[in-house]
């Protein structure tokens, strides 16, 4: 049976009341039906012209797309709609291929930004870095791309290329670069120590694991004779919540790591494990703009439970809890359902964290001052331990 264009009009505002409903709950406020309903009636006229008066004839799906994601970018822009095929994989946890460029994605200003570039990726030897914007990727804009999206499209085969238009963050202008995708093996917790008695844990990214390792990594430290600690967060982007909390409680006794609230503020906190503490002796965190979600986590948990200063930049400021969550007709939603707060209940999403002492400076930068100078603040902290007065 052929669908005429009223009747699909019909079908897809079914979905926009869903989303319109959503939305107005995410804006923190209760949505009558009569309200819901007066605007989809204002919505639906403005769609009807649109179909029937635009100077050339429009597609649909095309339109709704765009006021769906409208909908959602409107109250947190890495919220993001995802059409019955999309939603599919990303429910499935499916990926466009095991190659990859090394980076980490968020949304600002309608484009899709750098978070963050794994050293030794094809994307961090091309010189790309945080606040890069993505302005095309292999001929499509932006703008019209989500987080999982714009992410997918980066993967594939190893030895296939992507090529990036791209606005640096550091340059006036935009660029283009081609790079060749790899199977990309994330970089574990290490340590090196500097100096007589003093540790640096370099922890580039938290994944499944790295509590364990960044233990075993402080443990050899110690025995080598760090008698002070600079854990070095900087450029570590990640979502995965149970091994910030096992990294925080390797320094945190007892206490509460990080709450999750919601609309409904019901609280949920997280406290450390009980586990025995891998370092009772100075500690600081070095952090820097590619510092990112589970990693900001662990410096603000170690900031405000033991009193560790924070130095370097400030961090991206991802504190939001994400669902994907399904709509009716097949397709879905990545929807920001709540945020992280630090023990003392502060957030930082959107606006990051601010350091104690800021150090400027880069990872890559030659001889890395920015750590030497990190190193020399550390040198300053007494012994034997960071710890708040009781």
């Amino acid at each position: 049976m052929k669908i005429t264009a009223d009747r699909k009009l019909m079908l897809v505002l079914s979905t926009a009341l869903i989303l319109f409903t959503v939305s107005g709950a995410m804006m923190g406020r209760v949505v009558a039906v009569e309200g819901t309903y007066s605007y989809l009636k204002l919505f639906n006229e403005a769609l009807y012209l649109i179909v029937h008066n635009y100077v050339q004839p429009v597609q649909l799906d095309v339109i709704m797309e765009g006021a769906y994601r409208g909908m959602l970018e409107s109250l947190d822009p890495a919220n993001e709609y995802l059409s019955p095929a999309k939603y599919d994989r990303a429910y499935r946890g499916e990926s466009a291929g095991p190659a990859d460029v090394g980076l980490t994605l968020s949304k600002r200003r309608g484009y899709i930004v750098v978070v963050s570039a794994a050293q030794g990726s094809p994307a961090a030897d091309a010189g790309m870095q945080t606040g890069d914007v993505l302005v095309v990727i292999d001929g499509r804009s932006t703008r019209q791309m989500g987080v999982w999206e714009a992410s997918q499209a980066l993967r594939g085969r190893p030895g296939s290329k992507t090529t990036l238009n791209l606005s640096p963050i550091d340059s006036v202008g935009r660029k283009t670069v081609t790079l060749v995708r790899k199977v990309l093996a994330r970089p574990a917790p290490s340590g090196a120590l500097e100096g007589p008695d003093t540790g640096v844990a370099r922890v580039g990214a938290l994944q499944e694991g790295d509590a364990r390792r960044l233990d075993q990594t402080i443990a050899a430290l110690r025995k080598k004779g760090a008698s002070r600690l600079l854990l070095d967060l900087r450029g570590c982007a990640s979502d995965a919540l149970a091994e910030a909390i096992g990294a925080a409680s390797l320094f945190i006794g007892d206490g509460t790591i990080v709450t999750v609230t919601d609309r409904f503020e019901s609280d949920l906190a997280y406290r450390a494990d009980g586990r025995r503490n891998a370092w009772d002796r100075p500690v600081a965190v070095l952090v820097d703009e590619g510092t990112a979600g589970a990693c900001e986590i662990l410096a603000a948990a170690l900031r405000d439970d033991l009193g560790v200063p924070i130095l370097g930049q400030r961090t991206w400021g991802e504190g939001a809890v994400r669902k994907l969550l399904p709509l009716s007709h097949g397709d879905g939603v990545v929807l920001a359902t709540g945020r992280y707060l630090s023990p003392s209940g502060k957030e930082w999403h959107g606006q990051g964290i601010q350091p104690d002492l800021s150090i400027d400076g880069k990872l890559t930068d030659p001889d890395d001052p920015q750590q030497r100078k990190a190193i020399e603040y550390l040198r300053g902290l007494s012994l034997p331990a960071n710890r708040k007065a009781a």
